[in-house]
């Protein structure tokens, strides 16, 4: 069952990468727009195998949860 769900991650941003890559003419947004689906496709096969990993919000706590107790 993880084998079909890392194909259909890997499929979806397969389709995402193509249809923006043809839509875009400039250079610096066709790589933006491929770093950004790949890094997203290898993050949620990363959580795919190991569910239990902290998502964005626990690290974005972390490095922003002190700056928060200061502007009170």
């Amino acid at each position: 069952m993880k084998i079909a769900s890392m194909l259909g991650i890997l499929l979806l941003a397969g389709t995402i990468i193509y249809v923006e890559w043809k839509r875009s003419e400039e250079k610096k947004v066709r790589m933006i727009t491929t770093g950004v689906s790949a890094i997203s496709a290898v993050i949620g096969m990363v959580l795919l195998f190991d569910p239990q990993l902290p998502g964005p919000g626990v690290i974005i706590k972390l490095l922003f949860g002190g700056i928060d107790k200061v502007m009170k």
